[in-house]
């Protein structure tokens, strides 16, 4: 880095976030992170403490079923993804063929020729990115499209000619239940990958520590910094108000079926008939 070459006087080196003034448990287990002589075992046992005084701060026996409808699982492994979102949709009972009215996705993309560069800005404007947390809420009017809630919009509710691609344990290809021929591109939301959780922040955050471990395990580092150091500094930090870290691979039953009643509430006059954006002839807007 052109930093290196710097002298101390000329650097500013950032040693704490404030994200906020009151006392956060979850922040001190984030810079106790920055301890090069830390072991694994030894912020699992920060994290006990700090579960033991702090109820922002869990320590989870197994993944909450519940809670991935709304807030992904974060994990490591691209396997441990795919295993928990087949053990969601399991959970719920989920058709192969098809989606369940709220079922979590992640925007993967737009996929849509140059021509369509101001559909492509007018979804974009209403939250519809790349990283965007989407919930599903039934299939449009048309086949291909669906009818959406992106999570945090101001306007959250609108139907879009999608692509939805669930990935299956050893299988390649993904599973598509349906699909425009061009469009918003979704991969199942329930389990995201910490690198994909960048920059999204969730309320409550469950992390997969046996990943976690698995990366200690490994005794991997990164621009100096060891890999399971830099993973579970970004896991955590994606939690707004609580942190469950998972430590056992099990996944809880889910209290009851999937909802959107919370979602459809937030607009009482939503006409789930509407297309805000354009049907044009060939299926894709």
């Amino acid at each position: 880095m052109v930093f290196d070459a710097l002298s101390e006087k000329r650097r500013l080196v950032l040693s704490r976030v404030h994200r906020q003034t009151q006392d956060n448990p979850i922040l001190d287990l984030a810079h106790a992170l920055g301890d090069p002589t830390l072991q694994f075992s030894d912020f699992e046992n920060m994290v006990e403490e700090a579960a033991s005084r702090d109820e922002r701060v869990v320590i989870g026996q197994r993944v909450e079923s519940d809670l991935m409808a709304r807030s992904p699982v974060l994990v490591w492994r691209n396997v441990t993804r795919i295993k928990l979102i087949q053990a969601f949709r399991g959970a719920f009972d989920a058709p192969l063929e098809e989606l369940l009215a709220g079922e979590p996705l992640i925007c993967d993309g737009i996929e849509l020729p140059v021509k369509h560069r101001k559909k492509r800005l007018d979804l974009e404007a209403r939250g519809l990115i790349k990283g965007a947390q989407v919930v599903y809420l039934g299939l449009g009017r048309k086949p291909g499209f669906s009818r959406l809630h992106v999570i945090g919009a101001e306007q959250p509710q609108l139907s879009a000619a999608s692509i939805v691609k669930i990935e299956k344990p050893g299988e390649e290809e993904p599973f598509i239940p349906f699909a425009a021929r061009m469009g918003a591109t979704f991969l199942h939301g329930a389990a995201v990958t910490i690198h994909k959780a960048q920059g999204s922040q969730w309320d409550t955050v469950q992390v997969f520590a046996p990943d976690i471990y698995m990366a200690a395990k490994m005794n991997r580092t990164e621009a100096g910094t060891q890999l399971w150091k830099r993973l579970a500094y970004v896991a955590i930090t994606r939690a707004e108000n609580r942190l469950i870290w998972v430590v056992r691979n099990r996944l809880a039953r889910p209290s009851g079926p999937l909802v959107v009643d919370d979602l459809t509430a937030e607009i009482p006059n939503f006409d789930l008939t509407m297309e805000p954006v354009e049907d044009q002839t060939d299926g894709t807007f």
